[in-house]
């Protein structure tokens, strides 16, 4: 596996909009290097918020085929080892805390119920994540399990989120942590952090094209129920390319989703902003990493399957709501995007609704 480079880091602005260059990690098909996770466990944790991740990356290394499937490797830590029963009853076996020694990714679950109990009866997790932060390795926190990963002292001045029960006893216990209430992933440096257990679905995804491939990406995303799940880019936080700095960016990104049938005129735009054509496209690739022209492609595209998953437009009538007037192009725009057809695609999420069938006794 190539070794893990950090682009960038993930900025807060007033508008609320963020720009998050990819942290770019690469697995070799043919390096046979283990990717290797590690996870930390204790009684109070919530088990969706490690089962859930943990399939994910299972599930796209099996997409890269049978060696892909070798390349992973997974171990639960606790403090004792042995089989761990949690608060829900599941069991689960884990290695003693002791034989941690590194690892490529960090899962830090979340905490069910009180973080300040945990922090008390687990002091050697706050080591380890420690440990591993310090080591520039790649973290991931979700939900209240951000306690844990503050607790280290190595967050001061960067950007972290919670579950939003605990916001302010987070922001009073780490008043030197910059605690994110209106975003539901963040990231600092190699670290990200979650809100809760439906958000660590999308960041997963994400980091399965970074992992991976995009190809993965699309095919993880479409085994995890597309109906109810839509990809890092378009999610809560933003796409990647809203996750930015610049206010006049912000301004405009603001004008193009106004209306997707017509975008405005950028010389008109640059004229209202008060600065040249040329700085304004210039800016919007400097802020976004594509071209206005890219960038609105692909707003017309989410909101497109938007549409096909929740009216009863045509094909035809989906694109020209998102100002896609050729159908062929549309579709083969969304398929480029997606790995599948328009048709494929609302397909996909109206299988799966439920169609109560009871019969009278």
């Amino acid at each position: 596996m190539a070794n893990p480079r950090k682009r960038g880091s993930l900025h807060s602005t007033a508008r609320n909009s963020m720009r998050i260059t990819p942290y770019n990690m690469t697995v070799t098909p043919n390096s046979g290097a283990l990717f290797r996770i590690a996870a930390l466990t204790h009684e109070d944790m919530l088990a969706s918020s490690l089962t859930l991740p943990l399939e994910i990356l299972a599930g796209a290394a099996q997409a890269l085929g049978r060696t892909g499937r070798q390349r992973l490797s997974t171990d639960c830590f606790s403090q004792v080892g042995g089989l761990l029963t949690i608060q829900s009853g599941l069991s689960l076996a884990t290695t003693p805390l002791s034989e941690f020694t590194q690892a490529d990714l960090l899962i830090v679950p979340a905490i069910w119920r009180q973080p300040q109990r945990v922090l008390r009866r687990h002091p050697e997790q706050i080591a380890v994540i420690d440990q591993h932060v310090r080591a520039g390795s790649l973290t991931i926190s979700v939900g209240s399990g951000s306690f844990l990963l503050a607790e280290t002292g190595r967050m001061t001045g960067k950007t972290m989120t919670t579950h939003w029960q605990w916001f302010d006893t987070f922001a009073r216990r780490y008043p030197r942590v910059q605690l994110e209430r209106r975003q539901l992933i963040t990231q600092s440096d190699n670290v990200f952090c979650v809100s809760s257990v439906n958000s660590v679905a999308d960041l997963m995804v994400y980091l399965c094209g970074e992992l991976f491939s995009p190809r993965v990406a699309r095919h993880i995303e479409n085994q995890f129920s597309p109906e109810i799940r839509q990809r890092f880019s378009p999610s809560p936080v933003g796409a990647p390319k809203d996750l930015h700095h610049d206010e006049l960016i912000a301004d405009i990104q603001t004008e193009l989703n106004r209306d997707l049938r017509a975008a405005p005129a950028m010389s008109a735009l640059a004229s209202q902003l008060g600065v040249s054509s040329r700085t304004l496209i210039r800016r919007f690739k400097s802020a976004t990493g594509v071209s206005i022209g890219q960038y609105l492609q692909q707003r017309r595209l989410d909101e497109a399957q938007a549409l096909l998953r929740r009216t009863n437009l045509s094909i035809t009538e989906v694109g020209v709501a998102v100002g896609l007037n050729d159908a062929s192009h549309f579709s083969r725009m969304f398929r480029e995007q997606t790995g599948i057809t328009p048709s494929a695609f609302r397909t996909a999420v109206r299988d799966k609704s439920f169609a109560a069938n009871v019969r009278p006794n």
